[in-house]
């Protein structure tokens, strides 16, 4: 029987029983403690950081008044309609002429002003009392300002209070190129809108499905941050701004700030 020279070498050796033992090389001691001070940074961040909670909806920059539809009186046939689209009214300015029964020319006025969002009236059309010659979108009210009408499900807009920051994404100004437009809650009206009430804001119930989903929301109005060195007069998350004003009757996107939390109670679910 042969026996390898180095296990009979190591058997005529002494134990060392007295000798050191290394229970881990000193490169896995700083992977160690890499990791250790990771996961408490970890924790620390988890339990001190705060995270935006934010509620995000679909709304249209408008007047407060919001629209107002301008309905005949009469009934006849219509000769004239004397506005068009995007056209400024006065209260009392003529709108339209009709024809009733009797052969009389009855003309129907606007009984507020504002700006002419659209005219349905054609030319030859028989029109009954009530029926919508024109909308217009009302600046005739104490502190007339443009603002941005948000419509939050209603499920989601219990904890909205005035003065939450608002960031808003407006349609005509992409956000890539000038950032977001910034606002903050003036109003949050205590009840859902009705349908009716929802179409007379944005002008008309094709207008309304856009903002009507599956519920009926609540009405919460946003004032804008002015800005005077901006182009368009407002404040913007970047300093490129649009070069032109802003227009009423523009669709945006609301990001509004319920709250703040630490990840650990967005985890623990508090």
């Amino acid at each position: 029987m042969q026996f390898r020279y180095q296990a009979l070498q190591r058997k005529r050796e002494p134990d060392e029983l007295d000798a050191p033992v290394l229970l881990a090389a000193p490169r896995g001691w700083i992977a160690v403690f890499v990791v250790m001070i990771v996961m408490a940074g970890a924790c620390v961040w988890a339990a001190f950081a705060r995270l935006d909670v934010t509620v995000d909806a679909p709304g249209v920059l408008s007047h407060p008044a919001g629209t107002s539809q301008v309905q005949s009186p009469y009934t006849g046939m219509a000769r004239e309609l004397l506005v068009r689209p995007a056209q400024q009214v006065t209260a009392g300015q003529p709108v339209a002429r009709l024809t009733d029964d009797a052969g009389r020319v009855r003309t129907v006025t606007s009984p507020f002003a504002g700006k002419v969002i659209s005219a349905t009236m054609t030319s030859g059309q028989i029109v009954r009392v009530g029926s919508t010659l024109a909308t217009v979108e009302r600046t005739d009210l104490p502190g007339d300002r443009l603002v941005a009408l948000v419509f939050v499900p209603a499920d989601q807009a219990a904890r909205l209070v005035p003065g939450r920051p608002v960031s808003l994404s407006v349609s005509t100004a992409p956000p890539s190129a000038y950032g977001l437009l910034r606002g903050k809650v003036a109003r949050v009206d205590p009840y859902p809108l009705t349908r009716e009430a929802l179409a007379s804001l944005v002008g008309g119930d094709l207008a309304a499905d856009g903002y009507h989903k599956g519920q009926a929301p609540r009405l919460v109005t946003v004032d804008l941050l002015r800005d005077r060195d901006s182009d368009s007069g407002y404040a913007w998350s970047t300093t490129r701004t649009p070069p032109v004003a802003l227009a009423s009757q523009t669709s945006v996107t609301a990001s509004i700030a319920l709250r703040t939390q630490s990840p650990l109670d967005l985890v623990l679910g508090r």
